[in-house]
């Protein structure tokens, strides 16, 4: 039992970070007090102060395929983020794209007592852009199809999905989270390797 924190660091960040969304997600998904305490409630946030669901929000999902999509999705595309940024800059750009992720539709519904959202899409989405403009030419091997995808069109698609779902959805998902995240992601990344970011840029063009 002494040597388990040993074991613990010895893993990678990613798989950390993503067990631990999973974990609790599941216990979200298995209790409905441990996912009420933790859901973003814009209300909350202004009439009690409970500015922690902005970040707590980002660990609890509205289902199993929500946390599925969004742990694989991350997982597509950590490694590359993480070989260009580092482990520290890494775990900043995704906590702090949880956080910005939540603020606009907090900001829009903050008199709502009935609007809740959830889910690591915003970090999800920040991680994609970042790595997609870090890494231009990141390919993806899908299972489920035969050729690499670029992961520009993966990061794109995950939008266009988001938008569509946006309209067509009436869960507490925040899919408008993927846009605010994205462009987080997308000018933290330009912060924090500009030069990197302009190579990438212009090879687009």
């Amino acid at each position: 039992m002494n040597d388990l924190p040993a074991h613990l660091l010895a893993l990678p960040v990613p798989v950390l970070l993503i067990a631990s969304v999973a974990i609790v997600s599941l216990l979200g998904l298995a209790s409905e007090p441990v996912r009420r305490a933790l859901i973003l409630s814009p209300y909350q946030v202004r009439k009690n102060g409970h500015v922690h669901r902005l970040l707590t929000a980002g660990w609890v999902h509205a289902d199993f395929s929500h946390l599925a999509f969004n742990m694989f999705s991350l997982y597509f595309f950590t490694e590359q983020t993480i070989r260009v940024l580092g482990v520290a800059r890494y775990l900043a750009l995704y906590v702090t794209a949880v956080i910005v992720g939540f603020i606009p539709t907090t900001l829009r519904h903050m008199r709502n007592p009935n609007y809740s959202s959830l889910g690591a899409s915003g970090a999800v989405a920040a991680v994609m852009f970042s790595a997609v403009l870090l890494v231009p030419k990141l390919k993806l091997q899908l299972m489920f199809l035969p050729i690499p995808v670029p992961g520009i069109v993966f990061a794109v698609a995950y939008l266009a999905y988001s938008a569509w779902h946006s309209v067509a959805a009436g869960d507490d998902i925040n899919h408008d989270a993927h846009f605010s995240g994205a462009i987080y992601g997308a000018l933290l990344t330009y912060l924090l390797e500009p030069a990197r970011v302009e190579r990438t840029v212009k090879s687009f063009f």
